[in-house]
């Protein structure tokens, strides 16, 4: 049973790192890639500036699948998991997607009977 319980915490730590990083990310691609991107003449757009449309998409990747591996351990519903997936792509939303699950898990461990089942 504390595995489980360990797992959950882990998915839980994983998808906070997660969601930080990708406000982070959406907050650069948002105001300073884009319009970069906007107001260059001929496609002028130095390399660093690049790499911040690149290294959004991978990590983008790789927070869907953070994000599943969180809501399928806490047992989402399905919108829901959508909404943390989406939340990924706005520039403040994961960072309320975050607060957010941190007061799910707490419920979600208040629910919780000292046998792992529900109450």
């Amino acid at each position: 049973m504390a595995q489980s319980s360990q797992r959950r915490s882990s998915a839980l730590r994983s998808f906070r790192v997660m969601a930080n990083l990708m406000g982070v990310m959406s907050l650069l691609l948002w105001f300073v890639y884009l319009p970069i991107k906007v107001t260059a003449t001929n496609d002028n757009i130095p390399q660093a500036i690049r790499a911040i449309g690149m290294v959004h998409g991978f990590a983008y990747i790789v927070y869907v699948v953070v994000t599943f591996n969180y809501c399928f351990q806490i047992r989402k519903p399905f919108f829901t998991t959508l909404f943390y997936m989406a939340a990924g792509t706005l520039p403040i939303a994961s960072f309320i997607a975050d607060r957010k699950a941190v007061a799910q898990y707490a419920d979600f461990l208040a629910t919780q009977s000292p046998e792992g089942k529900t109450k």
